[in-house]
């Protein structure tokens, strides 16, 4: 099925005419490296009011700032239509295209994808499908057309058992199942507690956090948030860090 997303600017910091090539970039990453590895097909337009979006397109609009210090957020009207919002930020082009990834991925916000969870004193849990989120610092960008575009996990990153000659994520800096980037984050939800989990990278320091409970089943009822961990925006012009978080895999 094709898919047809829209990008309006609501700041006036941001023309038609600079939304256009991040619009080009975007479609052009789609197409040649996110359409193929996934298997989806998009099209990705800009328009200069909402009023000028034709039907049937989802949004994502661009904006001042957002609720938390939020760098994007993805999630669904009344109508169960999805849309995505992005924060004016230095790096908005990247999260523009970390919440059209996602939002074509899983419109719905109900994906998940079982397996062992990296919390020792948990079994099997349900991991969300955020394709962004383990790589979204913009350190970890990519360029197309001179604009920088997220990179994202492939299908072979939920995989049992490491093979070194599978690609993780597209740009190659995820070498593993389930590795977390720096400033990147990867989300579960637990059967048992019905609780939300994270583990969170930071510069050197890698944490699991208790997010509380979440009603996961039924939908994500809640904006699935691209929390950034309120640093990865401001992080952009940082050199590249080594650190990796080697998980076991376990059958």
């Amino acid at each position: 099925m094709l898919l047809h997303i829209a990008l309006v600017s609501l700041t006036g910091e941001v023309s038609l005419a600079q939304l256009a090539p991040v619009s080009a970039a975007i479609q052009k990453q789609i197409s040649r490296d996110f359409g193929p590895t996934w298997n989806v097909a998009a099209t990705v337009d800009a328009f200069g009011t909402l009023e000028d979006v034709p039907v049937g397109y989802w949004h994502v609009l661009l904006q001042d700032e957002l609720p938390n210090g939020a760098a994007g957020l993805h999630k669904r009207d009344d109508n169960k239509q999805p849309f995505a919002l992005v924060a004016l930020t230095n790096n908005w082009p990247v999260f523009m295209s970390h919440e059209v990834l996602e939002m074509i991925i899983d419109p719905q916000g109900t994906l998940t994808r079982p397996g062992d969870s990296l919390k020792s004193d948990q079994g099997r849990v349900e991991y969300l499908i955020e394709v962004c989120d383990p790589c979204q610092a913009s350190q970890f960008a990519y360029s197309v057309n001179s604009t920088l575009v997220s990179d994202f996990y492939t299908p072979q990153y939920f995989d049992p058992v490491k093979s070194a000659a599978v690609r993780y994520s597209f740009s190659g800096e995820i070498r593993g199942p389930r590795e977390v980037l720096d400033g990147g984050y990867l989300s579960w939800f637990d059967q048992q507690t019905r609780h939300l989990f994270q583990l969170q990278v930071d510069g050197t320091k890698a944490v699991i956090v208790d997010k509380g409970r979440n009603p996961i089943r039924g939908g994500k009822s809640t904006s699935v948030f691209r929390q950034s961990l309120g640093r990865s925006a401001r992080f952009s012009n940082q050199r590249r860090l080594t650190l990796r978080i080697d998980v076991e895999c376990r059958n």
